[in-house]
């Protein structure tokens, strides 16, 4: 199995589920699409940048996951509304089936309306289900303020992975597949920086306890950084627990002499 990443090869994490990871080296940053196949149909799940050094690389990684066939892709997944992220659905949609639908959270729906592409937007709410292939089925589970209102992770029923969207992002130069010894360092630096709630994160971790316990995880797969093993889990959790967050908002208020509530 590969242990890196590279700007041609998507890579098969799980039987029909390909990386489709981009580096963006300078700014220490990471952003990963995922094309899940099953049967004749495909999931395409945050399908990425715009910058055509970006999009570039996940379209011929795309091309490569499905044969050459991108009209198996039926579903777009967009678990929040930010650009590295949601911005090239607009320039990937024209490769996709003619009825390809935009599935996305409902409080996300009035931002990602304005990336100006022509496919069905479907907004989803906690616990919905999309039923797709050969009876593969993703469950929703929304995350508000992990780290904006419209967030949600997709929990893949077949092979147990949880697409965790920004949860679990960490900033890294490199190009390791899975996460290392060194990946709490990074998580902590990503998830500190971007998240400003505590509140939010810990519903967050224990929305995904929930899910493990229930069904189990195999794989966690963020949308940046490094993917997370089985056995790493819980203490990739712990770490998580112990993050402290909005550390932006202290040092400015410290700044400013501004008083805050707890």
């Amino acid at each position: 199995m590969a242990e890196t990443y590279n700007a041609s090869d998507p890579i098969e994490v799980a039987p029909g589920v390909f990386h489709l990871g981009v580096q963006d080296a300078p700014n220490s940053f990471n952003n990963i699409p995922y094309v899940i196949v099953d049967g004749n149909e495909a999931a395409l799940i945050d399908p990425g940048s715009a910058k055509p050094e970006f999009f570039n690389v996940v379209l011929e990684k795309v091309k490569k996951a499905l044969k050459g066939d991108l009209k198996k892709i039926k579903h777009i997944i967009v678990q929040h509304q930010d650009p590295d992220l949601c911005a090239a659905i607009p320039l990937v949609e024209v490769h996709c089936a003619p009825d390809v639908t935009v599935h996305a959270p409902l409080e996300a729906k009035v931002l990602i309306q304005h990336y100006n592409f022509k496919s069905k937007l479907h907004p989803l709410d906690d616990d919905d289900t999309l039923v797709f292939g050969d009876n593969r089925k993703f469950v929703f589970a929304m995350t508000p303020y992990c780290h904006f209102v419209g967030s949600m992770v997709t929990y893949d029923t077949k092979h147990k992975i949880v697409f965790s969207s920004d949860a679990f992002g960490g900033f890294t130069g490199m190009t390791d597949l899975y996460a290392g010894p060194d990946y709490p360092l990074q998580l902590t630096s990503f998830l500190g920086q971007y998240l400003g709630s505590k509140r939010a994160l810990e519903y967050a971790l224990k929305r995904l306890e929930q899910i493990n316990a229930a069904y189990g995880v195999n794989l966690i797969a963020p949308q940046h950084g490094c993917l997370i093993k089985k056995e790493l889990i819980p203490a990739y959790l712990e770490a998580a627990h112990a993050l402290q967050v909005g550390g932006e908002i202290d040092s400015l208020a410290a700044k400013h002499g501004v008083k805050l509530g707890g």
